[in-house]
């Protein structure tokens, strides 16, 4: 069974000091009435001697210290067998005074002390005391003593510390309520602090008001508490890093095994292409029979799956391209543009560039290829003559706007970034299906909002960079 340590240290107190208290009113009680009785004793030895040297010089017994004894007190000097001086009330005649001595001598109560005997009788609550002082054999000097008992006093006492008991219990028991509650309320909040900390709670933080060594122990608990709190927050930071480097890696594998499969499927259909062609001009079958005409074609194959494998590379080396603190101005890819120009012109176009130059958050060899293969998409599908290029400072980000005239089905701008999707599959230019994966996957690793979205007329792709502080 659970005891709280309020109800041990309370009790444990309460005992103890009960426990002092009666035994020192036991000893008080058992030693008052013999410490009074012994106490007189003493006084009325230590007068007898005190005074013995004067009266064996003469002086008599009303002048000496023993006059300041009890009036209850008697006094007899008895020489030369008679009494020759006696004070307080008579006791004794001289025929008496031998038979008193011998009693007193030959009685195995008696008490001698040096020169001194002496005698206690308790009789009916009065204690008589007789004293002997032989100054020579023969020459005596005889006290006698009556000391009323003190019964009447002890009962008067023992009602007194019945009493005294009552209250001193009384107290006792606050006081050892009150030291239990000192000692406990710091444990108790100790405790509940310690359980936070199990349960791994370190919002608190544990505070007593007390100038003890439990100041010092509050002290190491929160210190300990903030080292542990310091550790796992780096645990967790740790943590939450493997897990996002563990999902990061799962993602790349699942990247991996969608691009090769459809690597798989993209490839395999020019290849079919390529490997019927060929067979058919083998064997001078049908319109296969002009080798010159369908060697173009089977070029236009080739040169597909190269481009196919060409994005392919980009896009897998993209993560190791990747470096904190990229950046680079738009002034650099500017004059690269000017090579899309003349691809541009190749197909009867032309791109208007009003771009802003600015220090922004990536490399230059990145940031060329987001662009580029941008302003090839739009080359590829523009229903006119134009493509547009253009850039705005907005809350300290560079807005990059390539647009073109056309547009896409609302059904593929949900798939218009995914690998190898073409919207216009009958378009005999469209490239590999690669460049628009390879800006999400650009945008993705910057973290920079990208979108695709058509415009009155327009097809709008916007990229939001961050510009360099």
């Amino acid at each position: 069974m659970k005891i709280s340590i309020f109800i041990k240290t309370f009790l444990i107190l309460l005992f103890s000091f009960t426990l002092v208290f009666l035994l020192s009113m036991y000893l008080s009680y058992k030693r008052f009435s013999p410490m009074y009785i012994e106490e007189n004793i003493l006084n009325v030895k230590s007068s007898i001697i005190s005074s013995a040297p004067e009266i064996r010089n003469g002086t008599n017994l009303e002048d000496t210290s023993l006059e300041d004894l009890s009036s209850e007190t008697s006094f007899v000097l008895f020489q030369n067998d008679a009494i020759i001086e006696e004070i307080g009330p008579h006791f004794l005649d001289d025929a008496d005074v031998l038979d008193f001595v011998i009693a007193i001598y030959d009685s195995q109560s008696s008490i001698k002390d040096g020169n001194l005997t002496y005698f206690v009788l308790l009789e009916e609550d009065i204690y008589k005391i007789n004293y002997i002082y032989e100054f020579d054999y023969g020459d005596y000097l005889i006290v006698s003593t009556r000391i009323q008992s003190l019964q009447n006093v002890d009962r008067v006492l023992n009602q007194l510390n019945i009493t005294q008991s009552i209250f001193m219990v009384i107290a006792i028991t606050i006081l050892s309520i009150l030291i239990s509650i000192n000692i406990s309320s710091p444990i108790k909040k100790i405790n509940a602090y310690a359980k936070d900390i199990s349960n791994l709670k370190f919002s608190s933080k544990l505070t007593l008001k007390r100038r003890d060594e439990f100041r010092d122990l509050v002290s190491s608990l929160n210190e300990m508490t903030f080292n542990l709190k310091k550790s796992y927050a780096d645990l967790n930071d740790a943590n939450s890093k493997l897990n996002q480097d563990i999902d990061l890696e799962k993602q790349q594998e699942e990247k991996k095994k969608h691009l090769i499969m459809t690597i798989n499927h993209e490839v395999k259909t020019p290849l079919a292409v390529m490997k019927g062609m060929i067979e058919g001009m083998i064997d001078g079958v049908g319109r296969y029979k002009d080798k010159d005409k369908y060697l173009g074609e089977l070029l236009h194959q080739i040169e597909s799956i190269e481009n196919i494998t060409q994005d392919l590379t980009y896009s897998l080396k993209l993560e190791d391209k990747v470096k904190q603190g990229d950046f680079c101005n738009l002034a650099a890819i500017d004059e690269k543009l000017d090579a899309l120009e003349e691809l541009a012109k190749l197909h009867k176009k032309k791109i208007e560039k009003h771009i802003i130059y600015e220090d922004v958050m990536i490399s230059e060899e990145l940031l060329f290829i987001m662009i580029s293969n941008l302003v090839k998409n739009a080359l590829l599908y523009t229903t006119d003559q134009m493509v547009y290029v253009n850039s705005e400072i907005v809350s300290h980000h560079l807005i990059l706007t390539i647009k073109n005239r056309g547009e896409i089905p609302n059904e593929a701008l949900d798939k218009i970034f995914d690998s190898f999707y073409r919207f216009d599959t009958s378009n005999s230019n469209s490239g590999s299906g690669l460049g628009l994966f390879i800006v999400k996957q650009i945008c993705e690793l910057y973290k920079f909002p990208y979108k695709i979205f058509n415009d009155n007329g327009y097809v709008v792709a916007k990229v939001q960079l961050k510009i360099k502080k």
